[in-house]
C-alpha cells in the first residue's frame, strides 16, 4: 500500500512539474515596432510583432514608433504577443520609409523624444517633446524632482523640530508658564509632473490614408521583418458631447453624445451637465489605435471620443417655465455621515478643491438645452431633449401573464366535471 501510495505521489509530482515546464513561454527574438500613439485620453503605448498587424494613428497628430530588437512571446491569457524588455531591448539603427500608393512619400531620421505628464502620470494632457526639447525637458524634470526631494528633506526636518517645540511648550504650559506655540512649518506643494525616460523613434504626422513604413539600415537593405501597413484615419463629425451626473448617483455617470438624442430623468430630479468637445472615429480604427493586436473594435461601427473640456460656457435650458441661461460651476463631493449613507454634491467652500465643474439642471418635464459660447451663440451639435416619462397605471399588464393560467384552471375544472357526470351510476 506505501509502495502504491509513493507511486501515485511520484506521478503527480512529475505531471505537475511536466505542466509547469508547459507554461513557460517560448520566446523568440524578433525585430518589432514599439509604438506611442496619440489618443485624446493620452498617448497609447503598444507592439507591433510577427505575425504583424496594420498599425493605426490618428491623422494630423503626432505618434511615434521605435524600431527594436526584442524577445517576443505569446501570452494565451489575453491572447496577444508580447515583449520581454528586460531580457532584450535594442534599438534598430537606420532610416524610415514611409511608401504610399507605391511612391516614397517620406524618408525619416531617427529622434530622441520623451513624454510628460503635467498632472501625474496616465492623466490628462500628455506631451510629446521630441529633439533637443525632449532632452532639455527631460533634465528640467529631474532637476524639479531634486528640488522637490530636497525640500521634503527639509520639511520633515524643521516638522519634527516643531512638534519637539510643541511639546515643549504645552509642558510648559502645564506648568503655568507663559508661553508662545511655534507656528508650523508649510509642507511644500505636491509634485506631480511625471516624465518618461528619453527613448529614440520616429516622428510619425501623416494626412489621412493609408501608407507602408519599413526600415532600411546603414548598409542600404531593408530590414527583415520590418515592413508593416500603417493606417492614418480621422473623424467622420464633430458635436458636443455631454457627461450627466446624478445628484444621488454621481459616482455612475451617463453620456449623451449623439447630437440632438434624448435624455430621460424623474419630474425634480437634479443633474450635472459637463460638456466637451467630441469627434466620432471609426471603432475598429480606435480599438487598434490603443493595440494593434485588439480583437475588439467593429468595422462597421462608429464611437465618439471627448477631445477636450468646454469651459466658460454656458447652458441654455427652455421648457414650460421659460428660457434661462445657466452658467458653469465648480463642485465638490461629500460623503454624508450619520444614518444617512450617500454623497452630497455642494459647491465648494472657500479654499477647497472642486471634484467636477458643470452646469446644475433641475428637470421640470420636457426641456431643451444647448450649450451657448462666450458670444452667446449655440454651439452646434450640442442640441439635446429632456423628457420625463408619462408612468401610467401598470395592474393590466400584470393581468396578460395571469390569463393563461386562468383558462387552463378553467378547463380543468370543466373536464373533472364533465369525468364525474359520466361515472355515475345509472339507475333502472
Amino acid at each position: 500500500m506505501n509502495r502504491a501510495l509513493f507511486a501515485v505521489l511520484l506521478a503527480l509530482l512529475l505531471l505537475s512539474a511536466g505542466t509547469a515546464r508547459s507554461q513557460v513561454p517560448v520566446k523568440e527574438r524578433q525585430f518589432v515596432y514599439g509604438i506611442n500613439a496619440f489618443a485624446w485620453a493620452g498617448y497609447a503605448g503598444s507592439l507591433s510583432a510577427k505575425p504583424s498587424h496594420t498599425i493605426y494613428v490618428l491623422a494630423g497628430h503626432r505618434s511615434m514608433v521605435s524600431p527594436r530588437e526584442t524577445l517576443v512571446y505569446f501570452w494565451p491569457i489575453t491572447g496577444e504577443y508580447r515583449a520581454d524588455w528586460s531580457g532584450l531591448n535594442a534599438s534598430v539603427p537606420g532610416t524610415l520609409e514611409v511608401w504610399k500608393s507605391g511612391r516614397a512619400a517620406a524618408v525619416l531620421a531617427r529622434q530622441m523624444y520623451v513624454l510628460q505628464y503635467p498632472n501625474g502620470p496616465d492623466s490628462e494632457p500628455a506631451v510629446l517633446y521630441v529633439g533637443e526639447e525632449a532632452e532639455r525637458r527631460y533634465r528640467a524634470f529631474v532637476d524639479a524632482r531634486e528640488r522637490y526631494r530636497d525640500a521634503q528633506v527639509r520639511y520633515l526636518e524643521a516638522r519634527g523640530r516643531y512638534l519637539e517645540a510643541l511639546d515643549k511648550a504645552v509642558a510648559a504650559r502645564q506648568h503655568g508658564a507663559p508661553v508662545t506655540l511655534p507656528s508650523p512649518p508649510e509642507e511644500p506643494p505636491p509634485f506631480r509632473l511625471f516624465s518618461s525616460e528619453v527613448h529614440d523613434g520616429f516622428l510619425i504626422d501623416l494626412p489621412p490614408g493609408q501608407y507602408t513604413i519599413r526600415v532600411r539600415g546603414s548598409d542600404g537593405q531593408v530590414i527583415a521583418g520590418s515592413q508593416r501597413s500603417l493606417v492614418a484615419f480621422t473623424h467622420r463629425r464633430e458635436a458636443v458631447g455631454f457627461t450627466i451626473v446624478p445628484q444621488t448617483r454621481w459616482t455612475v455617470p451617463e453620456r449623451a453624445d449623439e447630437p440632438s438624442s434624448t435624455i430621460y430623468a424623474r419630474r425634480d430630479q437634479i443633474l450635472y451637465f459637463q460638456p466637451f468637445a467630441a469627434r466620432e472615429y471609426s471603432d475598429l480604427a480606435y480599438a487598434r489605435l490603443a493595440n494593434p493586436q485588439s480583437a475588439e473594435g467593429r468595422s462597421d461601427a462608429w464611437r465618439w471620443e471627448y477631445t477636450q473640456s468646454l469651459a466658460g460656457t454656458q447652458l441654455q435650458v427652455a421648457g414650460g417655465s421659460g428660457v434661462e441661461a445657466i452658467p458653469g460651476r465648480p463642485y465638490r463631493v461629500e460623503q454624508k455621515t450619520g444614518e444617512a449613507l450617500g454623497y452630497e454634491v455642494i459647491e465648494p467652500p472657500a479654499g477647497q478643491p472642486a471634484d467636477f465643474a458643470g452646469f446644475k439642471v433641475r428637470v421640470q418635464g420636457t426641456m431643451s438645452l444647448v450649450l451657448l459660447d462666450p458670444n452667446g451663440r449655440p454651439v452646434p451639435g450640442s442640441e439635446r431633449i429632456v423628457r420625463v416619462p408619462h408612468l401610467r397605471t401598470a395592474w393590466p399588464l400584470g393581468i396578460i401573464p395571469l390569463l393563461p393560467l386562468t383558462l387552463g384552471a378553467a378547463v380543468v375544472a370543466w373536464r373533472r366535471e364533465q369525468f364525474r357526470h359520466a361515472s355515475r351510476p345509472r339507475e333502472g
